[in-house]
């Protein structure tokens, strides 16, 4: 019993010490805009069963820039974006926390959201906005099927969608060992509740990416992929996958960048800005 229980110690420590490395917290956040000549603008949109978090940069009248995270994560992945200043006369910037992550639910904080109602959810994130102008999409990892699922929808209301490291092949999902560690109903009490959403949407993820799998080819607006030859959490068999159902005409781009790893917004943030502006 108490080899059980020693083991099971240490194994929440190794996670936490893990964790900590991917967590940014409030306070950090806060010490880090203390430090700059501006502050995000945080919005929160509410309904009946909904609350979206959202911080803003630029004015609401610019074209809107729409930033999906992956899992686990939050809006804050994106600061390097998000801090350019050079994009706040441009656009309008618009950082939400996915539903289940941060501040940001359906029904229940933590719970994990389908990609559909994700999509859904996200898109009223837009109307923050005042414009009037199409949106870029950039999204990442596990937020990349959102908002192609998004443009799938309602392709009059984009302008293009950017994929970094897209996690979307059903048949290319990659478990790690400590995966399952989020599944024990013990560990869910201990681990920061955004892995317990991350692993619940991991173990779903394969049955929804299969079911929205007509969506590929209804993206006709134009449309960049980018994957990295370093990247461990995504593999390369999304890449392929994207280029295979997304096709290859004049308004689609593909760019792998061999030395990159998972974390392209952040290592290769000019790459990013480049296709953003252009």
């Amino acid at each position: 019993m108490f080899r059980k229980l020693f083991g099971l110690l240490l194994i929440v420590f190794c996670l936490s010490s893990c964790f900590k490395k991917y967590i940014v917290t409030e306070k950090e956040i806060r010490q880090h805009y203390d430090t700059l000549a501006f502050k995000p603008n945080y919005k929160v949109q509410k309904g009946p069963d909904y609350k979206l978090f959202t911080a803003t940069f630029g004015a609401d009248t610019l074209p809107p820039v729409l930033f999906i995270h992956g899992a686990p994560g939050r809006w804050e992945g994106f600061r390097k974006q998000l801090d350019d200043t050079s994009f706040h006369s441009k656009y309008h910037l618009l950082a939400p926390d996915r539903p289940g992550y941060g501040f940001s639910y359906y029904k229940k904080k933590y719970r994990k959201t389908t990609i559909e109602k994700q999509a859904e959810l996200l898109e009223k994130t837009l109307e923050l906005n005042k414009s009037v102008k199409k949106t870029i999409i950039v999204s990442r990892s596990y937020g990349a099927p959102i908002g192609a699922y998004m443009v799938a929808q309602n392709p009059t209301k984009f302008e293009k969608l950017i994929m970094m490291a897209p996690a979307i092949d059903p048949d290319a999902e990659k478990f790690f060992k400590f995966s399952k560690f989020g599944k024990w109903p013990v560990l869910r009490w201990l681990i920061p509740k955004r892995f317990v959403t991350a692993t619940d949407e991991k173990y779903d993820h394969v049955k929804e990416l299969r079911r929205i799998e007509p969506i590929w080819e209804k993206i006709n607006i134009p449309t960049v992929v980018m994957y990295g030859g370093k990247d461990w959490v995504v593999t390369p068999e999304n890449f392929d996958y994207a280029k295979r159902k997304i096709g290859s005409d004049s308004t689609k781009k593909y760019i792998f960048i061999p030395e990159a790893g998972h974390r392209i917004s952040r290592s290769h943030a000019e790459l990013l800005k480049q296709e953003i502006v252009n």
